[in-house]
């Protein structure tokens, strides 16, 4: 491991350990995964092309990659904060952590 990539994980051992909460990760079989993650659900500026600023909520939560082994997949769900949410699009950040972007699924955890 290089020196940049133990002062990496060092960063976000401590990012981790700082912001990220208890979550489950639902997967179509078995129990549900118990994770760690970093939830969040900003405003996002859309481009519509149409001339007209445009926002939404895009809830994320950020998950260590190497803690979801195989990694999640579209369509898994996770629960945060007694919410659940569907996973729609699965993106690693290059860095050991995973982008889970998530919409509300009205169902019960």
């Amino acid at each position: 491991m290089t020196s940049f990539a133990r002062a990496q994980r060092l960063v976000a051992d401590a990012v981790r350990s700082t912001f990220a909460e208890p979550v489950l990760l639902h997967r179509e079989t078995g129990d549900p995964q118990p994770l760690r993650g970093i939830f969040s659900a900003a405003h996002e500026a859309v481009d519509v092309s149409s001339g007209q600023p445009v926002s939404m909520v895009q809830p994320l939560l950020e998950v260590w990659q190497d803690d979801c082994t195989p990694p999640p997949v579209e369509g898994d769900a996770v629960t945060v904060r007694g919410q659940r949410y569907l996973i729609v699009d699965v993106r690693p950040d290059g860095y050991g952590f995973l982008r889970l972007l998530l919409h509300l699924d009205g169902a019960s955890p």
